[in-house]
């Protein structure tokens, strides 16, 4: 009983913080819309690069990072000559590397092999720049991430694993990073994109006997390299 219970709580604390979270990236994403309206100054761009991704949270003993990319869109909006605003939708590769181990779980000892967790999303960073000095900017913001993928393979012959079933459809991170702008139109950025909320549904084991994923930490972690080109 105890048990049902804290399940109910963690369902509801969970969908709270999803609406909370999807109602301030709503505002936010709003006041972007104005700011276009009242400004035109506006430069569209591509950007792409190679992500270092993680996952952070409780336990996270034997991960370390993958390597992945990413490519998107990018429309920088002026709105003082120091500050501008950007909104981006970009592919994103991200998940975590697992170097194998053994731990305790709800049927007793549990060993996992060396495995790649594969998580492939559809990110729409809202991020807020600072230009301190010439062409460099500090920059920070929100991010929402659409699951597109997810899976695993470990080598064997079953080959991969699709884990889709068992995260949450969406990620909502925060962004921090730094980047310089030339003036031939080139930039270059480097950010930590982490999670705010939990990736895994919960307590699964798919397909059976299989693999228990609720243990591989809570949230999604990445290290973001990109070059990118405005064409105005």
């Amino acid at each position: 009983m105890l048990l049902f219970i804290n399940e109910i709580y963690l369902s509801l604390n969970f969908i709270i913080k999803h609406l909370i979270m999807k109602k301030i990236i709503l505002l936010l994403f709003v006041g972007v819309l104005a700011t276009v309206s009242a400004n035109a100054q506006a430069e569209i761009g591509i950007k792409g690069g190679v992500n270092f991704p993680s996952i952070m949270g409780d336990n996270i003993n034997g991960i370390r990072y993958r390597t992945a990319f990413n490519i998107g869109l990018v429309a920088e909006i002026e709105t003082s000559p120091s500050t501008s605003v950007q909104p981006e939708i970009m592919y994103s590769g991200q998940g975590f590397h697992y170097n194998g181990g053994t731990f305790i779980g709800p049927d007793g000892l549990i060993t996992l092999a060396e495995d790649n967790y594969k998580f492939d999303y559809l990110n729409i960073p809202l991020v807020f720049k600072y230009y301190f000095s010439e062409g460099a900017s500090f920059e920070v913001g929100p991010q929402v991430g659409f699951l597109l993928s997810a899976k695993t393979d470990d080598g064997s012959e079953k080959g991969f694993v699709n884990l889709k079933d068992n995260l949450t459809t969406a990620s909502f991170d925060f962004i921090v990073g730094f980047g310089y702008k030339f003036d031939n139109g080139f930039n270059l950025n480097a950010r930590y994109i982490g999670g705010l909320t939990n990736v895994w549904k919960g307590y699964v084991k798919n397909p059976p006997p299989g693999y228990w994923y609720y243990d591989y930490g809570k949230r999604n972690s990445v290290f973001q390299l990109t070059l990118g080109y405005y064409f105005n």
